[in-house]
Order: structure tokens, then C-alpha cells, then sequence
């Protein structure tokens, strides 16, 4: 398995904003890089990025997530090559 570029993790996070995947469904795809010495992640900013989306389903309470559409989008802006 070759590690995910941004362009990648950018793309799955607009999924989310397009309600066509959830956030647990990246976050679970993007703990597998960072939780784990099975997908070696040689870039360093990519694996920050991973370690980012990894906690996307962070809940702050029932129902309630600690991150929402906006800090996505904020993500995205950040890590998109300009």
C-alpha cells in the first residue's frame, strides 16, 4: 500500500463535505497510517496531515463533533498546494 498524498486526504475530506463518505470513515481510513508502523508514512507533512483527519470523529459530547464543515474546509485550504 503506497501512502496517500494530500491531494488524496484533501479529496476524502471533501467526500465528507459532500455528505458521501462520514467522518468516521476517513478518520478510520487515516488512523490506519498514523496508528500503525504497517503503512510507513515518509512524508512529513503528509503524516500530519493523516494525524489531523485521524481525529475527525472526535466527539465532544453525544452527536456533537469537535469538528465541523468549516475547520474541514480550513484543513483543506492549509495542506492544498497553492
Amino acid at each position: 500500500m503506497e501512502e496517500p498524498t494530500k491531494k488524496e486526504i484533501i479529496d476524502k475530506l471533501e467526500l465528507v463535505l459532500q455528505n458521501k463518505l462520514t467522518k468516521e470513515e476517513v478518520a478510520d481510513w487515516a488512523s490506519k497510517y498514523v496508528m500503525t508502523d504497517d503503512h510507513p508514512v515518509n512524508d512529513l507533512t503528509v503524516f500530519r496531515f493523516l494525524k489531523t483527519v485521524s481525529g475527525l470523529d472526535t466527539l465532544l459530547g453525544p452527536e456533537e463533533y469537535m469538528y465541523d464543515d468549516e475547520d474541514i474546509k480550513d484543513w483543506i485550504n492549509k495542506y492544498s498546494d497553492k
